[in-house]
């Protein structure tokens, strides 16, 4: 139990590694021959035995987020109940999150038509009146509640659901890119997974065979060059056996659930028993929502401040350049959803959370677009067709700490090998002479994506003339006094005469 809480869930399959290195060492010790190749094999089969239940013995990765942990037991006296919740994970343009609706709960949020998971179960509820919040122990009891999912619309059933397998795939490894993978493709994809898992271990094991022959070859080499004092040729050392690589993807072990996927609408949904009966407290709302607006998100990372990068999403926001600027421009597909419906679909189970913002919207950028050009306007004229790039950003030697962005090129710059881009978009280089610009983006058909345009205004820097300007009142000042000072000399000579 505490390993799974204090584990990263796509790491904990590393466990068993590093059991079977420690049983390498183990029987090292045991003699100078080592272990035999008996004992390596069972090691690594006992090690991916162990990583395939720490993966089985996993919750759904959504459920994470809600799990009580112990220290907050601590925190107040929460109150607790076994009771009937549903577990949701909704799409959020991004990954899936993670909440649950407890009783007290009665509106549940999704978006609309994308995938989300949901299912039925009980488990303990802990309750903190001060905070308003839930959680729940998912780790030690999760049972799952028979039936079906009838959703209703109007007072009409619209769908009938069944649970169907469903898996987490993440093909860069946990922490990457998310797919929700249902039905045969997820058992499918979940088998090759393990089938690679357990070809490693099984690497894994040779390696460490090869490694204690190769290591028993060095020693009586060296003997051999002490005894004798003669040096070894280059090709008469074996070459040593190189360590196998881990699948760098992950795959969770499916499971089972309902997989929704409605429009836009309000419905209430219910848990129907085998004898067709509501199952008691599944009776709930659902709030499906759209976007409002959909466009395209600008990431902008200026070159000379890559650091601070910010956003913009609506198209009327202009930029403003200063002499000329490099910038680089990162584009999602984006979309405009109510503040308070996308916010309360990952967070049902903090009741007080963006209360008092049902009014407020915000863009949430989901797809990097890659495939489009960018197209720099001037005076309603195409001048520049921009490109998908990578690029790497090197720290630049010296006391300074400073550093370039650089095209990603490993076969060109022999410092960029073994590495990945720091970041992939579009390469900007607009002058700041007083022109105006405007950015778009085309597909391969030449078409403007709608809401991909953004303004570019040039501040053109002040010459010396600006400077002359703050001398005006200082110039008519000094006229000002001479001339009073001329006129009460004059005034004073008619009185003494």
């Amino acid at each position: 139990m505490q390993l799974m809480r204090s584990c990263r869930p796509g790491s904990l399959w590393l466990v068993p590694v590093l059991i079977l290195a420690l049983s390498f060492a183990a029987f090292a010790q045991e003699g100078d021959q080592g272990p035999s190749v008996e004992q390596i094999q069972e090691a690594a089969r006992q090690a991916a035995e162990q990583a395939r239940q720490a993966i089985e013995a996993l919750p759904d990765p959504s459920q994470i987020f809600t799990q009580i942990d112990p220290e907050q037991l601590n925190q107040g006296t929460p109150t607790r109940e076994y009771q009937f919740v549903y577990s949701l994970s909704p799409w959020t343009g991004v990954q899936f999150g993670g909440t649950f609706a407890p009783k007290g709960v009665d509106t549940m949020f999704l978006m609309a038509d994308v995938t989300s998971i949901m299912n039925a179960q009980r488990t303990d509820v802990y309750y903190w009146p001060i905070t308003g919040e839930y959680m729940a122990n998912w780790f030690e009891k999760r049972d799952e509640v028979p039936g079906k999912l009838q959703i209703e619309q109007n007072g009409k059933v619209i769908a009938t659901l069944e649970r169907v397998d469903y898996s987490y795939y993440y093909p860069t490894g946990y922490g990457g890119q998310q797919t929700l993978l249902l039905g045969e493709e997820a058992i499918r994809t979940y088998e090759d997974y393990q089938n690679r898992i357990n070809s490693y271990y099984d690497s894994v094991s040779k390696y460490y065979d090869a490694q204690r022959v190769w290591q028993s070859t060095m020693d009586k080499i060296l003997a051999e060059v002490r005894e004798t004092g003669v040096p070894k040729k280059p090709d008469e050392i074996p070459e040593p056996p190189r360590q196998p690589q881990a699948p760098r993807d992950f795959a969770y072990q499916p499971r089972q659930a309902f997989a929704v996927n409605l429009p836009a609408g309000r419905y209430t949904v219910k848990v129907i028993d085998d004898e067709g009966n509501v199952v008691e407290g599944s009776e709930r709302t659902l709030q499906v929502y759209d976007a409002r607006r959909t466009g395209v998100g600008f990431g902008v990372i200026p070159e000379h401040k890559w650091t601070r990068r910010f956003q913009s999403n609506d198209p009327s926001d202009t930029f403003y350049l200063d002499g000329t600027r490099v910038f680089y421009i990162l584009p999602f597909s984006a979309k405009e959803f109510n503040y308070y419906q996308y916010n309360k679909m990952t967070n049902l189970h903090k009741p007080l959370e963006a209360e008092g913002t049902r009014s407020a919207w915000t863009w949430v950028h989901f797809d990097a677009i890659t495939k489009a050009k960018l197209q720099v306007l001037k005076d309603g004229q195409v001048i520049q067709e921009i490109n998908y790039e990578p690029f790497y950003v090197k720290q630049t030697p010296g006391y300074a700490l400073g550093y370039e962005i650089v095209k990603f090129d490993p076969e060109n710059d022999p410092t960029l090998q073994g590495r990945a881009p720091t970041f992939e978009g579009y390469r900007v280089v607009l002058a700041g002479d007083g022109s105006s610009y405007e950015l778009r983006f085309v597909d391969e058909n030449g078409n403007v994506l709608e809401g991909s345009t953004r303004s570019v205004r040039s501040v053109q820097r002040p010459g010396n003339s600006l400077y002359a300007v703050t001398v005006v009142p200082l110039v008519v000042g000094v006229v000002v006094f001479g001339w009073r000072r001329s006129k009460a000399r004059k005034g004073s000579a008619s009185e003494n005469a």
